[in-house]
């Protein structure tokens, strides 16, 4: 199954299985990947598979999104090792399964309260 890991900032390691349905990625802590950068939109970025591959599309945010070093504006493919970029996180898309992945619930579960506090704007 596909994930996406972390490979910079305070959260770099941490992997993310996608499910099978689309996963919203953003700072917001309802996001299912909440990605605790401040430049990093709140509601930033979805990822879903859309056959025959994944897609990531930016939502409506006044970031950019990145794909490979490229600005997109539209739902784009994704291939194994693309990065993602979102403010200054970096996120590599692979088709294996990270052994050490967690779900996004399980992750919102075991991260620190206040550092999510700290990292969210209201």
């Amino acid at each position: 199954m596909a994930n996406l890991t972390i490979m910079t900032g305070d959260q770099a390691g941490a992997s993310f299985e996608i499910a099978g349905r689309p996963l919203s990625i953003g700072r917001d802590p309802s996001r299912d990947i909440q990605i605790m950068d401040m430049k990093v939109s709140r509601k930033h970025a979805v990822i879903r598979f859309s056959e025959p591959n994944h897609v990531v599309a930016p939502m409506k945010s006044m970031n950019a999104l990145l794909v490979n070093g490229d600005e997109i504006e539209i739902e784009t493919p994704l291939n194994e090792g693309d990065e993602i970029m979102l403010g200054d996180t970096v996120l590599r898309f692979s088709l294996q399964s990270s052994p050490n992945y967690t779900n996004a619930l399980n992750h919102a579960k075991i991260s620190s309260r206040k550092a999510r506090d700290a990292n969210t704007m209201m």
